[in-house]
């Protein structure tokens, strides 16, 4: 285990350690926020967020990194404040193959018996914040950690469908809210619908969509569903509004044929 990783497991074991067992019975929603990537739901309500952060483009583009890293942890605050479960991963071609950034249990106030967070929250924001940063190269804190990043990418180009899939099989296995976050350009050349060659060629992004949605399966019972950052390519390279506007069509369709209780996708970071 890195240093990073002893760090952010250290940080889970004093929450937990903190929180005990407890825990509202109040029912929950959680619904896409108002920033990209955010996810927004009552202060005392619990949700469990799965982000997953594609780092193809961002280990050619330190700036798109950076933005990236951000909409991660954005994605990530309202179970870092009001509690859940939170796991975060990085992957890059085979998405069965990821890095695993954040995986444990965030408790509530309730079960920490506290009326406001403390400095532990603020320690788990900060640790999340350098550990996605080294993982996307934008600082240097862990070299270790950056190179098994960059291994991932032998793979090829991401299979972004297979990395939504999983996080949604993750997110259905926890109880109350559930938000599922993809922050990457959401373009994909070598997976199973091969969706940058058939949008070249001009493929409908109605079946396009659907076929999308079909790959990720279903999303019942999960609150959020959403795509951050379409579009968004290394070296500052523009896509066409009318890509762009295709691309956030077709992963609309994607998500609504899932189930998911609430859409969202932009190309924002």
């Amino acid at each position: 285990m890195t240093s990073r990783s002893r760090t952010l497991a250290a940080l889970g074991a004093a929450l937990l350690a903190l929180g005990g067992c407890g825990g509202s019975d109040t029912e929950c929603t959680a619904k896409p926020g108002a920033t990209p990537g955010s996810v927004d739901a009552p202060v005392d309500c619990p949700v469990s967020s799965v982000i997953a952060v594609d780092a193809t483009g961002a280990l050619q583009d330190k700036a798109l990194a950076r933005d990236m890293g951000s909409a991660a942890v954005r994605a990530a605050e309202h179970t870092i404040t009001a509690g859940g479960h939170l796991r975060m991963v990085v992957f890059a071609g085979d998405a069965n193959a990821v890095e695993v950034i954040y995986d444990d249990q965030v408790p509530t106030l309730e079960q920490l018996d506290e009326t406001r967070r403390g400095p532990t929250e603020h320690d788990l924001r900060r640790a999340l914040g350098v550990t996605i940063d080294s993982a996307l190269g934008v600082i240097d804190d862990d070299p270790a950690l950056r190179a098994r990043v960059r291994e991932l990418t032998r793979g090829g180009s991401s299979d972004i469908a297979r990395a939504v899939r999983n996080a949604l099989r993750e997110a259905k296995q926890e109880s109350g809210a559930a938000a599922v976050t993809l922050v990457s350009d959401g373009a994909q050349a070598s997976d199973q619908l091969m969706l940058k060659r058939r949008l070249e060629a001009g493929d409908s992004s109605s079946r396009l969509g659907a076929q999308l949605g079909a790959l990720l399966g279903s999303a019942d019972g999960v609150d959020v569903l959403q795509a951050v950052g379409l579009g968004r390519l290394p070296g500052r390279v523009n896509q066409s509004a009318a890509r762009t506007d295709k691309l956030v069509e077709i992963w609309m369709t994607a998500c609504e044929r899932t189930g998911a209780a609430n859409c969202a996708t932009t190309t924002e970071l």
